[in-house]
């Protein structure tokens, strides 16, 4: 991870220091392209080199938990990162090919937006079940067991609802990029019909309702109340009440007797 963040500065070092220089001695339209599409490659690499070191930390990508190491993945922080990598990568990537800058257009926007929003959602929830002693929160006492089970599993092990989301956020996620670089010459980034960006932000908005109720209440248990009588009223062998009614047994053998 060192010698990561040691490339990660020298890259960032010669991209600030070595691109000015080089557009101001440069000449023609053509060597300016060519600084372009060299700092936008950089800058690629840079954003993939981070998105390696957010993978490998213990809690950028990883729900909050009372674990030190280890702790599982969230697919709420994942979904961001897909997201972010997919449309500032396509970004970098069209400019670093053809020189172009395209417009970040509404679907790009609602994108983002949609995967920001299930981030807030699920840090609120987790926010609100860590502060309430009643709620025993499964990410506190289950390590790790992968990246794909993590995200894909709750207190139950694997649920269905992440299991749509995850589908759904990969599914678009892979045909926004073929569609960008199938048509890198339209000059746009696609444009989803408001149907379609739907059916993701409803399958956002599912895995927060479900992960409202994935973790546990533990309810203190109620002290059940059971009286206990007095020793006095407790028969015993022996005691004075079978000792009565054998005196009673007596005294009408003698009145008997008598007669």
């Amino acid at each position: 991870m060192k010698n990561i963040n040691n490339l990660a500065f020298i890259l960032g070092t010669v991209l600030l220091i070595g691109l000015p220089i080089y557009l101001v001695n440069a000449e023609g339209s053509e060597h300016i392209l060519l600084a372009i599409k060299f700092a936008a490659y950089i800058s690629l690499a840079a954003l993939l080199v981070g998105s390696y070191i957010l993978l490998q930390d213990d809690n950028a990508l990883r729900d909050s938990s009372e674990l030190v190491k280890n702790k599982p993945y969230s697919f709420a922080r994942v979904q961001m990162w897909w997201w972010t990598m997919i449309i500032l990568g396509s970004f970098l990537g069209v400019y670093a090919v053809s020189g172009n800058k395209w417009e970040i257009n509404a679907t790009c926007l609602i994108l983002l937006g949609i995967s920001s929003v299930t981030t807030a959602g699920g840090r609120m929830i987790d926010n609100s079940q860590t502060n309430d002693p009643s709620v025993t929160r499964h990410q506190d006492g289950h390590p790790s067991e992968g990246f794909v089970t993590d995200i894909l599993s709750d207190e139950n092990g694997l649920s269905i609802h992440r299991f749509q989301a995850l589908i759904f956020n990969v599914a678009y996620g892979l045909s926004f990029l073929v569609e960008v670089f199938s048509n890198a010459n339209h000059g746009q980034f696609p444009s989803y019909e408001n149907p379609v960006l739907g059916l993701l932000g409803l399958s956002s908005s599912t895995y927060v309702y479900m992960k409202m109720n994935e973790s546990q209440s533990t309810q203190p248990v109620k002290p059940t109340n059971v009286t206990t009588p007095p020793l006095s009223a407790q028969p015993v062998a022996g005691s004075t009440i079978q000792n009565d009614e054998l005196l009673d047994v007596d005294d009408n053998a003698d009145h008997s007797a008598d007669n």
